[in-house]
């Protein structure tokens, strides 16, 4: 892994993670991605931000510990996290653990979007 796994940028008053690494997997990776998504974090003082996940191809479990513990930070900072762009394989592992809802979204941790337009859509369209 060269470099950093997350490229960030601020769109339309959002802060948007694309996280660049296509296997997300192993320990060294996973605390990665959660201190470059800190920092982004605290360099912008965003509380709206978006993780785009559309280069991932595989995601394993470990994985889920930097998306849970930015959420945790944006919840007790009274953000929102949206996620987008998973793949059918992606986005299956979320709904199998339940992450993400097909129904109710205030049913699950993650509320997620197809695209990033779609999600800076629906961060406009709740002012928070």
């Amino acid at each position: 892994m060269a470099g950093s796994p997350v490229d960030s940028a601020v769109k339309d008053g959002c802060l948007v993670l694309t996280i660049k690494e296509p296997q997300l997997r192993g320990d060294p990776l996973a605390e990665s991605l959660r201190t470059e998504f800190f920092k982004a974090v605290d360099d912008t003082g965003s509380r709206k931000v978006i993780v785009d996940l559309g280069n991932v191809e595989l995601f394993t479990t470990v994985a889920f510990r930097p998306l849970l513990s930015l959420r945790r930070k944006l919840h007790d900072a009274d953000g929102r996290l949206i996620l987008c762009g998973m793949s059918p394989m992606v986005a299956d592992v979320f709904r199998v653990t339940r992450l993400i809802s097909t129904g109710n979204p205030s049913s699950a941790p993650f509320e997620s979007q197809p695209t990033l337009e779609a999600a800076l859509a629906a961060m406009k369209s709740e002012g928070k």
